[in-house]
């Protein structure tokens, strides 16, 4: 807890205007202090509340039947009593489960709560929201009670996230009883915030001394100040701590300092209040739909029951795998449409495929799957057996395949035709049970769909290396340097998804890392610029043997690409000449180079354990994001990806796109090298087939994360995995530095 802390301070304080998280305000003094307002003459909403669970307690109850309750921030569970009054009221025998993220304040609670109602089975869990809403299936039917309004402490962005966990944490015919503070005089609500006797005022102060006592900070709790603030455009009380001198913020852990100007002030906490109809609107949004409200007109308050309803038909996994699969198709012609017979049919390098050997590749992959799906039992005949032969990656190496007889660019566009016309027939009068693994959910029909888009990107190396063409897509539009600290510990690595995950993302397992530092950024041309003009391929000690061999077979002085102009640097980029960008990720690296300027700036390459840490932890919530900037899916707002740039954008581009540690562009514009060899995570087991990954362990072959501009986003999430040997340099490749502590 002390660092997730720490690394929300330094995010609060970085940013602007600066704000500190609420969730810090509730440690053994905080919760206490909290307990003291809710007695305070002006802090109505406490007493509103219990008066309210008092006069319907009952009536709840026989709406929501015999049922779990479950609590969120239960805190003393003091106005709960009266609920758990009526549930062992209405039965022999009731059950309760207290979640806070105080341990302390839970044992205390709940002791208490067995001693005082003997045929209540008294249970707790210890967790942020997050962690724990998962968890609430094992408890269903049950009633999840959100009392104090504790809603309104979110924003409207973490409201919707909320409601969605929630939502997926419930289900069907569940209850979620919430206590909602309505909008009144803004006199009575400024009161309830800033009392006279001023224990809002040491509730704030205490968060500044939570600091000075956890993380060293020397601050004058005396000199900073508690204001309280009705926002009526957002409709919400905002607290601040103000400054009314200068203060300096020491954080020794990170080395890190703040300057507070004179009368800044620094919003900690908000409190937003509510209107019933929007509250109705909301939650209808989110498949919770209003049984009864129960308002306290004298002092608008309510308590809103809602119940978990069946979602809205989603749109059936056939319909989900056709649209899937229709839209990388889309993808991949028109990568393709500039190319003409002899781009597409000449073998450009050893290290890449003919591109119409790649197409016919797509066509045979998803023919094959199909038929091991929708017919595992149907016979190939001499025709099909030949194709799969020709399109075995195993057995075709790279370098060979410009040799075999291929399909001309139009045998190959209607190959791929045709078999999507099949795919798309079988698909639609197919039956996809749950119980068969390629089939739930559509599993073998994504797997399609992504297999076609790591294509597309290979596709797209390809095209970057041929010398004599000029390529013009069909669509186009056209910070600083700094080590950020992230704690030792354990997180969970990897995921147990099936369906879209692969089998080497699998299982999801507790993974520790020692304290570590990662840059905020990739690596870019221009600091790579001062590695190539210092020598840096000519300084043996900066190389390991294999790296010093690979020097030598290739003559390699700078990245591949790079070129030296009449007026500096320049980059050939599809068929151009352009001026090298030096706040652009440097791409077209191998391992080797990697590594080398790794040791040249004093760092060295982040394991890739440390790599999904930075990009994908919360610390705060205990949980892994599903994407470094949270769970939402990527949009042209978070990241560089699906082809639409043809280039990695500068560094800092993409602020919404920044992980809870605040490491810019984790997915998308490069894919980063990790010092890791690819390998199975443990309880690894193959599925569907050994081929993708199995076969390629114990290799040699080096891990990538992240993703690059060319990657669609339907690649595109931390726990991917990609590989290659470290001596390749025509995959759109870059890396960023770590080192320990």
């Amino acid at each position: 807890m002390r660092e997730a802390f720490l690394q929300s301070v330094v995010r609060g304080l970085s940013d602007t205007p600066r704000w500190l998280s609420c969730r810090y305000l509730y440690d053994e003094r905080g919760s206490t202090l909290f307990e003291a307002i809710t007695e305070v003459p002006e802090y109505y909403p406490t007493r509103v509340e219990d008066a309210l669970l008092a006069r319907h307690a009952a009536r709840i109850r026989a709406l929501a039947g015999d049922t779990t309750l479950v609590e969120l921030g239960s805190g003393s569970s003091t106005k709960t009593r009266r609920l758990l009054a009526a549930w062992t009221a209405a039965a022999a025998r009731a059950r309760y489960v207290a979640i806070d993220i105080s341990e302390t304040m839970l044992a205390r609670s709940c002791a208490a709560l067995a001693a005082e109602f003997p045929t209540l089975t008294v249970e707790r869990l210890a967790g942020t929201y997050e962690q724990t809403l998962p968890r609430l299936a094992a408890f269903s039917p049950l009633t999840l009670l959100f009392l104090g309004s504790s809603l309104g402490n979110f924003d409207r962005r973490e409201t919707i996230e909320f409601l969605d966990r929630v939502r997926a944490a419930l289900a069907p015919g569940d209850h979620f009883l919430i206590g909602l503070d309505l909008v009144k005089d803004p006199r009575i609500l400024e009161a309830a915030y800033d009392d006279a006797a001023g224990v809002t005022a040491a509730f704030t102060r205490n968060l500044f001394a939570r600091m000075n006592r956890e993380l060293g900070t020397r601050l004058d709790l005396d000199a900073i100040e508690h204001v309280a603030i009705w926002n009526e455009r957002r409709e919400r009380i905002e607290i601040f701590a103000r400054f009314p001198r200068g203060a300096d913020v020491e954080l020794p852990a990170v080395g890190r300092r703040f300057r507070i100007g004179r009368g800044e002030m620094i919003l900690i906490e908000v409190s937003r209040k509510f209107r019933l109809d929007e509250l109705r609107a909301t939650a209808q949004r989110h498949a919770l739909a209003v049984t009864e409200t129960f308002v306290d007109a004298a002092m608008p308050f309510a308590l809103v029951l809602l119940r978990r309803r069946a979602d809205a038909r989603r749109p059936s996994p056939r319909l989900h795998a056709e649209r899937l699969l229709t839209a990388v198709r889309a993808q991949t012609l028109e990568l393709t449409a500039p190319l003409d017979d002899a781009a597409l049919t000449r073998q450009q390098s050893p290290l890449m495929s003919p591109i119409v050997w790649d197409l016919g590749h797509i066509a045979n992959f998803e023919e094959q799957w199909i038929r091991r799906a929708h017919a595992p039992h149907s016979r190939r005949d001499d025709a099909a057996r030949q194709r799969d032969a020709l399109y075995d990656a195993v057995a075709h190496p790279r370098s060979r395949r410009g040799r075999l007889a291929l399909l001309s660019p139009d045998a190959c566009r209607r190959y791929l035709d045709a078999v999507r016309a099949e795919t798309l027939a079988v698909l639609r009068a197919a039956e996809l049970p749950d119980d068969d693994p390629l089939l739930a959910g559509g599993f073998v029909h994504a797997m399609l769909a992504q297999h076609e888009a790591q294509h597309s990107e290979t596709i797209l190396q390809t095209v970057q290396l041929i010398d004599d063409l000029v390529y013009e897509p069909a669509r186009r539009r056209e910070p600083r340097a700094a080590l950020v600290p992230a704690p030792a510990g354990t997180f969970v690595m990897g995921t147990d998804d099936r369906q879209l995950a692969y089998d080497n993302e699998r299982p999801a397992h507790e993974a520790w890392v020692d304290r570590f530092q990662i840059d905020l950024h990739p690596v870019t041309n221009g600091q790579y610029l001062r590695f190539v003009e210092d020598g840096g391929y000519r300084r043996p000690e900066l190389w390991d043997d294999a790296g010093r061999r690979w020097l030598a077979d290739s003559g390699a002085e700078h990245p591949a690409g790079w070129l030296r102009g009449r007026d500096g640097w320049e980059e050939r980029h599809f068929g151009r000449r352009l001026p090298l960008i030096l706040d652009q990720p440097v791409v077209h690296v191998c391992w080797f180079e990697a590594s080398a300027y790794a040791r040249w700036a004093g760092k060295r390459l982040p394991s890739e354990a440390e790599w999904e840490k930075a990009a994908a932890w919360d610390l705060e919530r205990g949980t892994a994001r599903a994407y470094p900037w949270g769970d939402a899916p990527p949009t042209a707002e978070h990241a560089n990806l699906d082809q639409w740039t043809f280039a990695p954008a500068a560094v800092g581009a993409y602020p919404e796109g920044a992980s809870f540690f605040g490491c810019h562009q984790m997915l998308g514009d490069v894919w980063e090298w990790t010092a890791d060899d690819f390998a199975p995570y443990p309880g690894f087991e193959v599925f569907p087939y050994a081929e993708y990954s199995a076969i390629h362990f114990g290799k040699g072959y080096k891990v990538l994360r992240g993703g690059s501009w060319a990657t669609h986003a339907l690649v595109a999430r931390p726990t991917f995995r990609n590989w290659d040997l470290p001596e390749r340099r025509q995959i759109f490749a870059g890396f960023r530095c770590a080192a320990d502590g």
